[in-house]
């Protein structure tokens, strides 16, 4: 039996279905796992700059009745030392991490052990070291989030998110990874201070500024905080105002975790403007924006839409 990578990354970072994890399962109960076996070397190497994988369940508050955190039936910390002792001289003490997985349309409120609270969007996912709280305080958010931190000078609280690292000096902030159509990183301060760096650049931001930054081009883009947009998931709703309509297509796949392929006929300078509840499905949102764009609507299977013209 043979396995595919992507199918061992997702199962690692708790993502996968109870039909993929149990396929998944079944192949680590194998004798031999060469495709395992060669997929873990690799991320292994990687592990100390990019944490991927889950060990526990967290434990965390529910708020709007959240769904249950994706389970990990397997602990990847068993299948490393396993993986060790079949090679010996490799550590293993970097890897003690652990993913919370937002699979669902709610949001998650959890609470960190030194008090600072997370909001983490649908369709988002959390990773820390279990370690967190004991020198550093460092998360890696993939997805968007809502940061309340509590302060603590003695341990520095960073959000990472791909090239970017967004320390917080006592503050309120807010991060989406997937929004923007150009995968564009935003980071939206609404109270305290932030430094937003990368590895040749840095900024301080305070209340109300927002800066973009793209993870191909390495350019940050300061901007006014549009509050209405950045805190529209929290107050269940997805609000437009002036957003470009691929941007508008962007966001509207990361909260729904769908798939949108857009013809490249509407993009550009077309931009919608309008509030719809966070629980109305995709459908009517993108009727919606039909009616005054006037492209045509072509569903593949249960979660893939086209944007075509006429």
């Amino acid at each position: 039996m043979k396995i595919d990578n992507s199918l061992l990354e997702k199962y690692f970072k708790g993502n996968c279905t109870d039909e993929e994890v149990k396929l998944v399962e079944a192949y680590l109960g194998q004798p031999a796992t060469p495709e395992a076996d060669v997929w873990f070397e690799q991320m292994y190497e990687e592990s100390a700059a990019t944490p991927i994988v889950s060990i526990k369940q967290t434990p965390y508050r529910r708020w709007y009745g959240v769904a249950a955190t994706v389970a990990v039936l397997i602990s990847f910390g068993t299948w490393m030392l396993q993986w060790q002792q079949q090679r010996p001289g490799r550590h293993i003490t970097a890897i003690k991490w652990d993913t919370i997985a937002n699979a669902g349309n709610d949001i998650k409120l959890m609470t960190m052990t030194d008090g600072s609270a997370v909001w983490l969007s649908p369709h988002s996912s959390l990773v820390y070291n279990q370690q967190y709280n004991d020198t550093s305080r460092e998360l890696w958010l993939e997805g968007e989030g809502y940061f309340n931190v509590k302060h603590d000078p003695a341990r520095p609280f960073s959000v990472h998110t791909r090239q970017l690292k967004t320390t917080a000096l006592g503050t309120a902030f807010n991060i989406a990874t997937n929004n923007k159509a150009d995968g564009t990183i935003e980071v939206s301060l609404l109270e305290g201070k932030v430094s937003v760096a990368t590895s040749t650049f840095s900024c301080i931001l305070h209340p109300g500024q927002q800066v973009a930054f793209n993870d191909d081009t390495g350019a940050f883009v300061p901007a006014a905080l549009n509050r209405q947009e950045v805190s529209d998931w929290r107050q269940g709703k997805m609000v437009f105002d002036q957003t470009p309509l691929e941007d508008a297509f962007a966001r509207i796949q990361a909260r729904k975790g769908c798939k949108i392929i857009v013809d490249p006929a509407f993009k550009g300078k077309r931009k919608v403007s309008g509030t719809f509840p966070a629980s109305t499905p995709v459908e009517n949102i993108l009727e919606a924006m039909q009616y005054v764009h006037g492209f045509r609507i072509e569903k593949s299977g249960t979660n893939t839409y086209a944007i075509v013209t006429p």
